[in-house]
């Protein structure tokens, strides 16, 4: 439950302040009672899918929970371990984080942009499951 309280913690330091580092984060988490390691305040980033916008970081636009819902989600492949996804603007982001939350297996790892998502998958098999469950994420 501690380590669920502190995510909420940061998350909530990073929605109303502008945080540029983890030195900072951690002084913010300081001054609330949490007196923890720079390794576990990389975790639990990381476990948020924090990202970084214009030098400070930014939660991603959709919380555990919230409706996986994009304005529109085209896919094409490139090569045997590529799966390329567009969406509407300001879109991808939010895509990203349900792809990357739901753990696919076949899924390498995935990089968002504003409206594309690159996904690397392990071999041209595995595109077609991916592109499946990934549809079936957003349906």
């Amino acid at each position: 439950m501690l380590d669920q309280n502190r995510l909420s913690i940061i998350a909530d330091v990073i929605r109303n302040n502008k945080v540029s580092n983890q030195h900072d984060l951690k002084e913010h988490l300081k001054g609330r009672g949490f007196d923890t390691t720079q390794s576990s305040i990389s975790r639990d980033l990381k476990k948020l899918g924090v990202v970084k916008v214009e030098g400070f970081y930014k939660t991603p636009s959709i919380a555990p929970g919230e409706s996986s819902k994009v304005d529109r989600l085209d896919a094409t492949t490139a090569g045997d371990n590529l799966i390329i996804l567009k969406t509407g603007p300001g879109n991808a982001n939010r895509a990203g984080v349900v792809i990357d939350r739901a753990n696919i297996p076949g899924i390498l790892g995935t990089i968002a942009g504003d409206d594309t998502i690159f996904v690397a998958v392990a071999n041209r098999q595995q595109q077609a499951k991916v592109l499946r469950r990934v549809f079936a994420l957003f349906d």
